[in-house]
């Protein structure tokens, strides 16, 4: 049996605990290396460039959203790749707030496990 050392790392970030809970055990019983925050800007005091091959953020959290929060991930590592969760549904209400948003970087809620597993595993690709 050849096993493969290297495991993709997720950085996930919801201020919901039962959401955040949820996608930590679906991500890892899938194989990803998941560190999980509640609290965006303690994600944020604890990133170290080269942690992650993903962060998995939600856009609306208190103190700063995924998008903010993204951003200054980016200043801090310019390789990440992002996948932004939200309640919102429709594409074109989330540009309004926030414009520069890629629809292939959205996963609206709720998500089933396999859908987060297939675009996950589609992100890691690019």
């Amino acid at each position: 049996m050849e096993y493969d050392i290297y495991q993709h790392r997720i950085l996930v970030v919801d201020d919901e605990p039962d959401i955040l809970l949820a996608l930590k055990i679906v991500l890892e019983s899938n194989g990803f290396k998941t560190e999980a925050f509640r609290d965006p800007i303690l994600a944020l005091r604890s990133f170290i460039a080269g942690s992650y091959d993903l962060a998995l953020l939600d856009i609306r959290m208190p103190r700063i959203t995924g998008l903010g929060l993204y951003k200054e991930l980016r200043k801090i590592d310019n390789k990440i790749r992002v996948c932004f969760l939200s309640a919102i549904s429709n594409y074109q209400e989330l540009t309004k707030y926030f414009p520069t948003i890629n629809e292939s970087q959205v996963i609206v809620k709720p998500v089933d496990n396999e859908t987060l597993i297939q675009r996950i595993n589609k992100i890691m690709l690019l």
